[in-house]
């Protein structure tokens, strides 16, 4: 994985081992059942990480036979690692299906911990079958018999939660419904959710300058940069749009893709992304044939920032989204979401009839919403430039610090240790 622990060092290893086991199994099976643990503080904080090369050592995250392997063997060796470093966790905070065993091991082993998990998208849940193939090392990991063929890990962890918490307090309500909960939204509606929405690391997000009438020449540079690199009209006075997500239908790339020949004419389009396959060939079939467009079928960091700088308008149609950290970079770089009124984007962009506006919301989640959107915020920059101005001034004084959003967590472990 793409993880840099060059600034980490190894301060010990885990061996996961049961009493009740023959040692044959341990030496069998050496290489999964051990983890180096790295070390190095940050600001004052003890960072762990967990590095086991057999499990981890690949290409990509997801979408691998073992998966439910990999993530048991991560829930033991947190347990394993607290254990044996003898950090005496007042709150164990885990996030979606991933470490979803941790609580039940500290559930049998410490009654005093308290459990909180965010869930960041109620979608994956973490389902899989339990087959004869996996079932002896997975029965080890947890020290115990399961007595089923499946396991949803989502399930697992919100189970035991003492609290859970999701990404805005609007998503926090929608999880609660069958529509959203996916199955589990009795378990959602019983324990209640919290919502805090999420934030940007404005150390990692270095827009140059705070003072917006400086940093709108700075836009004009970035947009000049892309035009030229792309090959599209250099002239910082036409609008240029961005999308920049993971492609697929929860990101409304059907309805973008439908829409591009609505408004491609009076603005210029920069599409960035990776994602399921049919969407990558559509979009980068238009690369050469469609005037003012170009689609860069990626994962590209340091260019998704500068289009962020560049842009003038961003799109972010999503069917659901639990919060979103896109529409939040857009507008810390001046740069005008248009949104669907859905999850963390109702509550973080205020639609441009309202004060205080910074950006653009949909209603209803179709190619002929999107389009009117664009037309209209289009419209308002072509014709309207110092209202224009307001909306973009206003997003690029949105208060997105993540530093603001930490309290909140804090709170709330105050508030689980000494209740």
């Amino acid at each position: 994985m793409n993880l840099d622990d060059s600034n980490f060092e190894k301060i010990t290893e885990i061996s996961i081992k049961n009493d009740d086991e023959v040692s044959e199994f341990i030496d069998e099976n050496s290489e999964m059942l051990k983890a180096d643990v790295l070390y190095q503080k940050i600001d004052d904080i003890n960072v762990y990480l967990i590095d086991n090369k057999y499990y981890f050592d690949r290409p990509k995250i997801y979408g691998y036979d073992d998966d439910l392997l990999r993530w048991t063997f991560f829930s033991r060796a947190i347990y394993e690692l607290t254990i044996q470093e003898n950090l005496n966790p007042d709150v164990i905070h885990t996030n979606d299906y991933h470490e979803g065993l941790v609580f039940n091991l500290f559930k049998n082993h410490d009654s005093d911990v308290k459990l909180a998990i965010t869930v960041h998208n109620a979608y994956f849940r973490g389902y899989y079958e339990i087959t004869s193939e996996v079932r002896e090392l997975f029965e080890y990991y947890i020290n115990s018999d399961w007595q089923s063929d499946d396991i949803n890990l989502l399930r697992e962890s919100v189970s035991d939660a003492d609290r859970i918490i999701t990404v805005s307090q609007d998503y926090a309500q929608e999880i609660q419904t069958s529509k959203q909960g996916y199955g589990l939204e009795d378990i959602y509606k019983g324990k209640g959710v919290s919502g805090f929405v999420n934030g940007l690391d404005l150390s990692v997000h270095n827009r140059e300058t705070d003072n917006f009438k400086d940093y709108l020449s700075v836009k004009d540079k970035y947009k000049l940069k892309l035009q030229k690199r792309f090959n599209l009209k250099e002239d910082p006075e036409i609008p240029l749009i961005t999308y920049i997500c993971r492609l697929g239908i929860q990101k409304g790339s059907d309805i973008v893709y439908n829409s591009l020949n609505n408004f491609i004419e009076d603005s210029q389009f920069i599409l960035l992304g990776t994602g399921l396959e049919k969407f990558e060939e559509k979009f980068s079939s238009l690369n050469g044939s469609l005037d003012n467009y170009y689609a860069v079928i990626d994962f590209d960091s340091e260019l998704a920032r500068e289009m962020y700088i560049a842009s003038d308008i961003f799109l972010m149609p999503s069917c659901f989204e639990p919060c979103g950290i896109a529409q939040l970079i857009a507008q810390h770089y001046a740069c005008l979401p248009i949104v669907s009124d859905v999850g963390g984007l109702k509550e973080t962009v205020i639609d441009y009839t309202f004060e205080g506006a910074n950006g653009f919301k949909i209603h209803d989640f179709s190619e002929k919403s999107l389009t009117e959107a664009i037309l209209n915020a289009l419209d308002i920059y072509y014709n309207q430039k110092e209202f224009w101005l307001e909306l973009m001034e206003n997003a690029f004084n949105a208060d997105n610090n993540w530093d603001n959003r930490i309290k909140k967590y804090v709170e709330l472990y105050k508030e689980m240790v000494y209740n």
